[in-house]
């Protein structure tokens, strides 16, 4: 030790702490230690190591000879013993009013047998009633085909009954055709017009012309034909067949040297192309110094 440093306090050492316990870093794991037990003894004696030695303890934990004993006549409470049926004695009143609500002797109604029956649980049997119809009424009623044959044109009308409608003028029956008919007019003639100022001269008609598009839907206009106005160059556009193309193969096409040429190198525009990897010079700002902000000797927490 230098002269002077006696009694002083080794900085060093102050930040240093101790193997023994527990390990506050992960860096240094903490050793197993023993402790002794707070436990009871009968606490201990509880614990199960053998059944040997589970033997030696039975009957120790046992409540003894309190047990309690239920009647077995009565209700059980125990769900393992059912309860037998039992008889008891009532502890209501005896009635005093014998005039109850009860229908006595020739109360109900007694429904006849004879005629239409009410009661769901009994058939209405049938029964023959006299018709109040008259004969002739009777006479109309339909039997069969030859007993007709005796009816025959006794409610038919006689001759002269009939309303023969006309065939000339509107038909009223739908099976007949109202035929077309002519009027004579009533109005008179020339009453309101002046024919020497309302009728038009000679001149007065205007007559359209033969040629060209024709106004009048009553009139076709005629097809004609045109002078194109395309020059050469437009006409040989126009695709005929497939061997007339063939003659003008490279007369549209760009010629050498008209397009533009892309680089091979740096991103590619066109997606036919991949663009290959590339490296460049970083652009960030160089760190102003070392040592600033950087911790030095007996900083650390040893």
């Amino acid at each position: 030790m230098a002269p002077g440093q006696a009694g002083r306090e080794d900085p060093t050492l102050r930040n240093l702490r101790s193997g023994f316990g527990v390990q506050v870093k992960g860096a240094s794991p903490s050793n197993p230690q023993w402790g002794f037990g707070t436990a009871h003894r009968d606490d201990g004696a509880k614990l199960y190591l053998s059944p040997e030695q589970t033997k030696t303890l039975q009957g120790n934990n046992s409540q003894g000879p309190v047990y309690k004993a239920y009647e077995s006549i009565g209700p059980q409470p125990e769900s393992k013993y059912a309860t037998l049926p039992s008889s008891g004695f009532g502890t209501s009143t005896r009635s005093i009013n014998y005039k109850t609500g009860n229908p006595g002797p020739g109360t109900y109604k007694q429904e006849g047998g004879i005629g239409p029956m009410t009661d769901s649980r009994r058939s209405t049997e049938p029964r023959t009633m006299f018709s109040n119809a008259t004969r002739e009424q009777v006479d109309k009623v339909w039997l069969d085909s030859e007993l007709m044959k005796v009816q025959c044109g006794k409610d038919s009308p006689g001759p002269c009954q009939y309303a023969k409608p006309s065939g000339l003028g509107p038909q009223l029956e739908s099976r007949y055709a109202t035929q077309p008919q002519q009027k004579m007019g009533t109005a008179q003639r020339f009453d309101k017009v002046n024919l020497s100022k309302d009728t038009p001269g000679a001149g007065s008609y205007k007559c359209a012309e033969a040629f060209g598009k024709q106004a009048l839907s009553s009139k076709a206009t005629m097809q004609h034909a045109k002078i194109g106005t395309s020059n050469r160059d437009q006409a040989k556009k126009v695709f005929v067949s497939r061997e007339h193309e063939k003659c003008t193969f490279g007369e549209i096409g760009p010629g050498p040297a008209t397009g533009p040429i892309v680089p091979c190198f740096g991103k590619q525009q066109l997606s036919v192309k991949k663009s290959n990897p590339s490296w460049g010079f970083g652009t960030g700002k160089r760190s102003p110094g070392y040592g600033a902000d950087t911790p030095g000797p007996g900083a650390y927490w040893a």
